[in-house]
């Protein structure tokens, strides 16, 4: 967890040039100037060459000093040296590779960008238990990491130059004329991520270095579960970065409107269930798959960090239309000010309060900048009020909530599961109070637009 959590800051090397080939290919495609797409992404292709050799050269120093930091003994130090070095070597390949695998977000085409990820996963979860089965260690770990992730950038790369003939990538140096958009619009992308990457991958190495090593594994637990839905989700919001800058290029104001109303919502009917069983559950579930042990200060960190990630999961599908826009440099601002005051609050708070003193700290910017500052900036984006926004969205979310959450807290108490099966089972039982309140409150919307979608199809699949 310390080696993937620190390497992964490498990434920062990318200064926001995969957001900037996905905005501006898709609004090279979107009016049929693939000569620019080209030089798009050929300039960030060059580039990005060039930056993976820099991460390569800084994760051999970070080898160096790696288990000085962490106080990591022999033997697993110069095994935990050399694992940094792997995933070094696997971001340097990724860097280059990723831009042209850009293209395909930029083309709307996640579902194959969604077959290459089960493919890596695959190939990384397979790896991982064959060389545990053989008695590996940390090094083996980490060259499946590179195995994964190198078979998927070049199949991506693979799948764009074929859904994509009209792209040609050129080895040359860019021009000014070329670059300057991409570094002018990818110095906010690349603030968001520096910002993103504080928020959620320093909470492990404050841990470490603060509390303890073994405390990584307590927190990471927790942290684990929160990310893990956070992908989920974010999967579905970053559709909507290259869909909102075809909206923007044709001058289409309310289909940006309803691509936040509607997006907004699916988030929520998908997200809410999850984030309220980790906020109510969390004990019950870490218990069973972790061991008793761990569900104490395991589950407190995980309802803790859940409330926040459910706050950033309300803003989401705003954030990735104000990306897709080009509109975010104010979202920048405010998220690198969210990752500063996470910092410094995790630091200050670890000392007095332990592993909740770290979660608290994520938590308290997070509820300044969802229900501060997002309510203000939405009706600039999108042309929908503050007013709509609570009638429309966050009192029926509520409302859908409330019962469910009720429903799973009564569960824990007084009908706590013994095995993973049956908590499983007990959260699907659970479901239908949430969508059934969640289809009373949106019967408008989905009689008037959903229903006449499905019958349309379902009358085209007849024919």
């Amino acid at each position: 967890m310390l080696a993937l959590s620190i390497t992964s800051n490498l990434y920062l090397l990318d200064v926001g040039l995969r957001s900037s080939v996905l905005r501006f290919v898709a609004r090279s495609h979107a009016v049929g100037n693939h000569e620019e797409a080209s030089r798009v992404v050929s300039a960030a292709f060059w580039v990005r060459l060039r930056i993976g050799g820099l991460a390569l050269l800084l994760a051999l120093i970070i080898s160096l000093i790696f288990p000085r930091v962490f106080h990591i003994s022999e033997p697993l130090g110069t095994s935990a040296q050399k694992a940094v070095v792997v995933i070094g070597l696997s971001v340097c390949l990724s860097m280059p590779m990723s831009a042209i695998g850009a293209v395909l977000s930029a083309l709307n085409r996640y579902d194959l960008q969604s077959y290459v990820s089960l493919l890596q996963l695959a190939i990384r979860v397979g790896g991982v238990v064959l060389v545990l089965l053989h008695g590996k260690g940390i090094l083996a770990i980490a060259i499946c990491e590179l195995a994964a992730s190198l078979a998927g950038h070049c199949l991506t790369i693979i799948i764009a130059r074929s859904i994509y003939p009209e792209l040609q990538i050129r080895m040359e140096t860019p021009s000014r004329e070329v670059l300057r958009p991409l570094w002018s619009y990818g110095t906010y992308s690349f603030i968001l991520l520096v910002s993103m990457q504080l928020i959620y991958q320093t909470d492990n190495l404050i841990v470490g270095a603060c509390i303890s090593t073994v405390g990584v594994t307590l927190y990471s637990i927790g942290n684990s579960l929160c990310r893990y839905a956070q992908q989920l989700f974010s999967a579905l919001t970053n559709t909507f970065v290259s869909a909102a800058s075809v909206y923007e290029v044709s001058g289409s104001q309310m289909r940006l409107r309803g691509l936040y109303l509607n997006g907004t919502r699916i988030v929520l009917a998908l997200s809410l269930p999850i984030q309220m069983t980790l906020i109510t559950r969390p004990h019950s579930f870490i218990g069973l798959w972790m061991g008793p042990q761990y569900a104490g200060p395991a589950g407190a960190v995980t309802t803790v960090l859940a409330i926040a990630l459910t706050l950033s999961l309300l803003n989401s599908t705003a954030s990735s239309i104000a990306v897709g826009t080009g509109r975010h440099k104010p979202v920048a601002m405010w998220t690198i000010a969210e990752a500063l005051s996470n910092v410094l609050l995790s630091i200050l708070l670890a000392r007095r309060m332990g592993l909740m003193g770290v979660a608290i700290g994520t938590l308290l910017p997070s509820i300044i900048v969802n229900l501060g500052l997002w309510p203000y900036f939405i009706p600039q984006i999108v042309g929908v009020g503050r007013t709509e926004i609570l009638h429309r969205i966050l009192i029926p979310a509520v409302i859908c909530a409330t019962p469910f959450t009720i429903c799973s807290l009564l569960m824990e108490i007084y009908a706590p599961p013994h095995t993973i099966a049956k908590f499983v089972y007990q959260t699907l039982s659970l479901l239908p109070i949430f969508y059934s309140a969640a289809i009373v409150l949106h019967w408008g919307s989905i009689k008037r637009e959903l229903l006449p979608r499905l019958m349309a199809r379902r009358i085209g699949a007849g024919e």
